[in-house]
């Protein structure tokens, strides 16, 4: 059956990574955050996959990671899509410098 599906065209803007790194998010009002799978990046976002927290559209992510040899890096943006099985889609609107070249040196 799938070989009569059409073909969808890639409509990303930016390549993607796979990463899979564990992260610690900030998600909305929240006073803790969550752990979660930084499964890729993206120079415009990120996909992580929670283990069973329950994240909305619409929500902020913040989040920091440590690369070795790089320093922190940080981004936050907004939830724009909860896929089933846990995943979820941030539309990045703020990176500090540190994450911007981790992501250029992941897509060289």
């Amino acid at each position: 059956m799938a070989a009569n599906r059409p073909q969808q065209k890639n409509r990303r803007r930016h390549q993607r990574v796979t990463v899979g790194l564990p992260v610690e998010v900030h998600i909305g009002e929240k006073k803790k955050t969550i752990v979660v799978e930084l499964v890729d990046i993206a120079k415009a976002g990120v996909r992580f996959r929670s283990l069973g927290e329950e994240v909305k559209l619409g929500q902020r992510a913040t989040f920091t990671f440590t690369v070795e040899g790089q320093g922190n890096c940080s981004a936050e943006g907004k939830v724009t899509r909860v896929h089933e099985g846990s995943e979820f889609i941030v539309e990045l609107e703020k990176a500090n410098p540190k994450f911007r070249d981790f992501v250029l040196s992941l897509t060289k």
